[in-house]
This record gives C-alpha cells, structure tokens and sequence, in this order.
C-alpha cells in the first residue's frame, strides 16, 4: 500500500478509538467495503469463510466476528450463507420465488401479496458491480470502508443522531422490517449516501450475536470524521453528553442550555402568561 492509503486507513483507527471512547462502546465499529476484484487479486489476506473455517457464513456473523473479536473477512459468492444477503448485494439475480414474495410469506407476512411488497421493496445494488464484500473492525481497517456500522443502545443511536443533525440539519430515517436488518441498512446507506439507523432483525439476533437492546448506525465512511467532529463539539455544552443524567428531581432550567436556552425560558414564559390570562389573572 502507499503511504497515502496508509494515512487514511490509519484514520479510520483514530475514528474508531473516538468512538469507542465518546460513545463508551460496548463492541467495536466496523467497516465495510465492497470491492469489484477477487480479494487475493488486490493483496487482501484475511479470513474467508470457506478457506479458513470449512463453511459459508452470513453477513452478520462476518460483522459479529469483527466488533467481537476484530476479525476481518472477505466473501465473494461462493462464501455467503444468507439467500437475502447475496440478492441485495447483487450477487446474483433474485429468482422468481424471491420476486413473487414465497420467501416471505407465512412466516414474515400473512399473506403472499404482502411477501411480495415486503421482498420487492428491500434495497438491492446493481447485480455484478461487486464481486467481494469485507468486514473489518474499525481499529485495525486494511482496506478503506465505504460504510461504517456502529452498534450500541438506543441512548448511544440517539448521541449519532443528534451529531448527524447537527452538522446537516436532517433527520435520520429508521430501516426496519424485522426480516432483514444490517445488511439492508448497508445497501441503503451506499445507495443514498446518508446515515440511516435500523433494528437489527432475527438473523441478526439469532446468529449475528445482536443483543436485545442494541440498534445499528450505519453512516458513509465519509461522512464519519464530521459526525466525530460533532460529538467533540456538542460534548463541550455538557448537556448534549453520553450517559445522560436525567433525574425526576431535578427542576429543569432551560435558561441554563448554551446558545438556544434563552428561546426555550422565552417560550415557557409566554405560555405561563397565556394561563395566567385565561384563569383571569390578567387584565391585558
């Protein structure tokens, strides 16, 4: 590698550690990248599933293997477990029983009609545009990753939320169908260019080691410095902080929030004169 791929994959290291440390992960991020060679072609040596373990895995397994145990792996068709998976990655075409719903009904949906909305409307890349996908934990990346997928608890989603809102003003939508999860999310994200948050779904659960309580972001890789950049900065306000420190008891001051504070005390004040008024506390 040159010594430029060398500085960005070693940035992505230094992300990591920030996220680890601001967000107080449980597991780390992970990257993911999908490349249009065969890994050994581009001198990219780490586990794949066949070679080194006798078996196909599914994409969530991959990424538990990396935010577990900082494995990182590479799969092409031939590694991959999942029916779901392979199609929304463009793997290969999804066949008729795919299109016509029959892999989701009478389990995921009541009727066939509805498996096939529920399977037709999942995001799907354009098929042969990759021919390998690469999980690798964030802190020790060898390839530079176009997703980045952070798992945590809701209060951890919301502080990514809010830093992604900080620096673009838009919200970030939720993917979730109960069928699918990680690997959606992914496609999603590389399709549209922006962060999504999603609930992990029973594949995840089941064999992906995604516990009860944990949700999944996934942002573009690129977008990842300025979202870091955020929460440093929103940090600095000591109320937008992770954990926060809510308590009943505790008599809210909005006037004490930095910047927007005195708007928020402004607003209670006109509402309070609005009620004083109505009881006929007033007389104009």
């Amino acid at each position: 590698m040159t010594v430029s791929s060398q500085e960005v994959l070693e940035r992505y290291r230094r992300y990591s550690n920030d996220l680890m440390e601001i967000l107080r992960l449980r597991t780390r991020p992970v990257g993911v990248a999908l490349i249009d060679k065969d890994p050994d072609e581009v001198g990219i040596t780490v586990f794949r599933p066949l070679r080194h373990f006798r078996r196909k895995l599914t994409f969530c397994q991959m990424t538990a293997a990396a935010r577990y145990y900082g494995m990182g792996m590479a799969a092409t068709l031939e590694d991959m477990a999942c029916p779901g998976e392979i199609i929304i990655f463009g793997f290969a075409e999804p066949p008729d029983y795919f299109l016509d719903g029959s892999l989701s009904y009478g389990l995921y949906t009541k009727t066939k009609e509805a498996g096939k909305a529920l399977d037709n409307s999942l995001p799907r890349l354009p098929v042969g545009k990759y021919k390998a996908l690469l999980t690798m934990p964030l802190d020790n990346v060898i390839y530079e990753p176009q997703v980045v997928m952070i798992y945590g608890t809701p209060g951890q989603m919301v502080k990514l939320v809010t830093a992604y809102v900080y620096i673009s003003g838009e919200k970030v939508p939720l993917s979730a169908s109960g069928k699918a999860g990680s690997d959606t999310a992914v496609v999603e994200t590389l399709l549209t260019g922006k962060p999504r948050l999603a609930l992990p779904g029973y594949g995840d659960r089941i064999v992906g080691h995604v516990e009860d309580y944990e949700m999944l972001f996934v942002t573009p890789a690129n977008l990842l410095g300025d979202i870091i950049d955020a929460l440093k900065e929103q940090n600095k306000s000591n109320f937008i902080v992770y954990p926060p420190m809510p308590s009943i008891f505790y008599r809210v001051d909005f006037s004490s929030i930095p910047v927007i504070g005195h708007l928020y005390d402004k607003f209670l004040k006109e509402i309070d004169e609005r009620i004083r008024k109505e009881k006929g506390g007033g007389n104009g």
